[in-house]
């Protein structure tokens, strides 16, 4: 038997715990789906989640706003109940309509499958968009300082520290260490730059450098020298992208990455931006105070209907307590009659209430959009007029102020103002690249980097300080020229300048065309006008006559009811219904036509004396602002250079423009050549027939009551503001 030594009995059992660790890690990855068993186990097992995704809510503290939490039940037909009037002006309307409207809200959202607030919330109007556009910081909705951060001043600084040890195998390339020792190492990097950006398109760099290296190699003048230097640069673009008006429109060049920022990074694209921001807003605005006044008249109709189906109801109710009265004295019928009469009451018991319910529904229309609660325990009532008066506009005057005022037409000529920049630095960018460059440093060398300038080992005895020899400014450097670079083909610059010609040919085409359909809404405004003036004035005289009816009908009743059957009353007093209800409608869609047309001109602001301006700003604010116009105003002018840049903006004279007759083009079109059929020019137009004219019925018109005269219209209680003139006698 062989003998072992002790360290070959350890060897061996030290390869023995190998292979029963491989064996076990080995055994561990085969058997890894049964259930792992812990010491001290006991009871712990938690909630085990079988399932990755699930709906679940935020954490977030948002509380009910007040309006919703304070919020009664909504009132319904099942509840009676008698709540306070809120007499509520039009003007007060839209006063509260404005101050309570953070979203602004349009009637045609209410109930809308595609109501934006709820369906895409980031799409909706608010009062925070003109603001979160001129804060904006993304590629093609940047602000004003978004744009000009381009120009701010970079300061960048950087110290690295590094220490390297390597073995040498050659005394040449050691320095003069011997092979086999050791090349030792010590670096520091200390660097600080300011950059700026130039208004011109230009770059100026102002840097500061310094780079440690020790080491211990015997053959340098200092075991551990500082060496750095102060350097300037300048580059300043000559072609493509040069010159302010560019670095304006575009931004700097530099900073353009090719098919993302295009030419639309500068100041002045940022600057239209927000107008048209702004565009969007007003036009929000413009429709917030046509729908709440429209609602507004709604709301009087509601009212008005509830009060004539109430009228009816009661006359109704009169007519059947004299039926059986007469009944009672044997002096009429009564079953078939009392029939009709309880038929009628029970229709307009069901009216009275469905009039009742359309005041509710109308009313929490304009609650919404007056951003009120759904029910505050007041009910609101118009308490202003429908104007009667004939209105008679100008043509030209809504015309002029349609084109002008709409913000539509206005955020389209925004648009048109940003391609026609935009344009310009396109052309711009067509042309090479040609660039000035330039660069001047004085540097510094020491053996130390702050200290006596003696060194005791060179020549002149004036290493010892890095500082001291920056300072005498012996060490300099300089270099001057120019970079130019070109794509050969430049098809990216031509087709980025094809396409923001066809998008400028396009936005002035969109133009016309909003201009022509904005003429045809105002004249579609003037149509309805005109018709729900003239249905307001049949409908005046349908309901004279109708009343006259009624009291005919009643006097033949009570002359003679078996002659003449209570049928003929309930019909006339359903005329007579149908023809207020009638009147009130014509008159208060005229008010909606006049509001309608206030609307199409663009005047809907200036009619109800809304003026929209931004809100105040910090005194910081203010002062900064005093103190860089002092600053101009005492700056030194350059004759050179422009000192005015191309307007933007401009006053617009509100003056009506003069009808200009239609002229056909001056070549017609001409048709089709076709040898079997004739031309669709050349077939002969047929006659008009001729048509009788029958003679015109005088007709009845209204007339606005002086509003210091104590005299009622007797013909229209309703109103208040009308009266009815009788036809002239021929």
């Amino acid at each position: 038997m062989a003998f072992r030594s002790p360290a070959q009995n350890a060897h061996r059992s030290r390869r023995a715990t190998v292979v029963c660790l491989v064996l076990c890690l080995l055994w561990s990855c085969r058997h890894q789906d049964e259930r792992h068993s812990y010491l001290l186990e006991g009871d712990r097992m938690t909630e085990c989640i079988y399932e990755s995704t699930r709906i679940e809510h935020p954490d977030l503290d948002c509380p009910a706003v007040p309006n919703m939490a304070l919020a009664n039940e909504p009132r319904r037909l099942g509840r009676n109940e008698r709540e306070e009037i809120w007499d509520l002006t039009l003007g007060e309307a839209i006063q509260i309509a404005l101050s309570n409207s953070k979203v602004i809200r349009s009637a045609g959202q209410f109930l809308s499958p595609g109501n934006p607030i709820l369906n895409n919330p980031s799409f909706a109007t608010t009062t925070y968009d003109p603001a979160i556009q001129q804060t904006g910081s993304l590629f093609g909705q940047r602000g004003v300082e978004a744009a000009l951060s381009d120009f701010d001043t970079q300061f960048v600084t950087q110290m690295v520290w590094g220490r390297s040890e390597a073995i040498q195998n050659n005394a040449f390339t050691s320095g003069g260490l011997p092979p086999g020792s050791t090349l030792v190492n010590e670096t520091g990097s200390f660097n600080s730059v300011l950059q700026k950006r130039l208004g011109t398109g230009g770059q100026v760099a102002v840097s500061h450098a310094w780079n440690y290296t020790g080491s211990n190699v015997p053959a340098a003048l200092f075991p551990s020298v500082y060496e750095g230097n102060v350097r300037a640069e300048f580059r300043q673009p000559l072609w493509a992208g040069a010159g302010a008006e560019y670095t304006r429109i575009a931004g700097p060049i530099s900073t353009n990455i090719q098919g993302v920022t295009g030419v639309q990074q500068g100041v002045i694209i940022a600057r239209i931006n927000e107008d048209i921001a702004l565009a969007q807003f007003e036009h929000a605005v413009h429709q917030l105070v046509h729908d709440v006044e429209s609602l507004y008249w709604q709301l009087h109709l509601a009212y008005r209907s509830f009060d004539v189906q109430s009228e009816s109801h009661e006359e109704v109710l009169d007519m059947w307590r004299l039926v059986d009265a007469l009944r009672r004295a044997q002096t009429g019928t009564g079953g078939p009659q009392e029939a009709a009469i309880r038929e009628a009451e029970i229709d307009l018991e069901g009216r009275v209430a469905q009039a009742r319910d359309n005041i509710y529904s109308v009313e929490a229309q304009l609650r919404l959009l007056l951003n009120l609660p759904v029910n505050d325990g007041r009910i609101i009532r118009p308490v202003d007029d429908p104007v009667s008066a004939k209105l008679e506009p100008s043509w030209t005057a809504c015309l002029s102020d349609a084109l002008v005022r709409r913000p539509e037409v206005r955020r389209q000529k925004w648009n048109i103002k940003s391609l026609e920049q935009q344009l310009k630095a396109a052309e711009n960018l067509t042309m090479p690249r040609l660039d000035f460059v330039s660069a001047y440093q004085v540097g510094g060398f020491g053996d130390d980097l702050l200290g006596p300038s003696a060194d005791g080992r060179s020549p002149n005895n004036d290493l010892g300080s890095a500082y001291g020899t920056l300072a005498r400014g012996n060490q300099t450097g300089w270099n001057l020229g120019f970079e130019f670079s070109t794509p050969l083909g430049r098809r990216f610059a031509l087709s980025q300048l094809r396409a923001v010609e066809l998008q400028l040919a396009k936005a002035r085409t969109l133009l016309g065309a909003q201009e022509i359909d904005i003429s045809h809404e105002v004249a579609a405004a003037f149509r309805d006008l005109d018709r729900n003036y003239l249905a307001s004035e049949n409908a005046m005289n349908r309901m004279e006559t109708a009343r006259e009816r009624l009291q005919l009908a009643k006097a033949q009743y009570q002359n003679d009811s078996q002659r003449y059957p209570i049928d003929n009353v309930l019909r006339a007093q359903e005329a007579v219904t149908q023809a207020q209800l009638a009147f009130l409608s014509s008159l208060v869609q005229y008010n909606v036509a006049i509001n309608d047309l206030n609307f199409r001109s663009g005047r809907s602001l200036a009619e109800n004396n809304i003026l929209l301006h931004e809100g105040g700003w910090c005194e910081d604010a203010y002062w900064h602002a005093a103190q860089q116009a002092y600053h101009r105003l005492h700056a030194w002018e350059n004759p050179h250079l422009c000192q005015q840049p191309e307007a933007l903006t401009g006053n617009v004279m509100l003056q009506p423009m003069e009808p200009v007759p239609y002229e056909p083009p001056a070549d017609p079109p001409v048709a089709p050549q076709d040898d079997e059929l004739p031309s669709p020019l050349e077939l002969p137009l047929p006659e008009a027939p001729e048509y009788l004219t029958p003679p015109q019925r005088p007709r009845a018109s209204l007339q606005l009551l002086d509003p210091v005269s104590s005299e009622r219209p007797a013909l229209s209680p309703m109103t208040g503001t009308a009266t009815l003139v009788p036809p002239p006698v021929e």
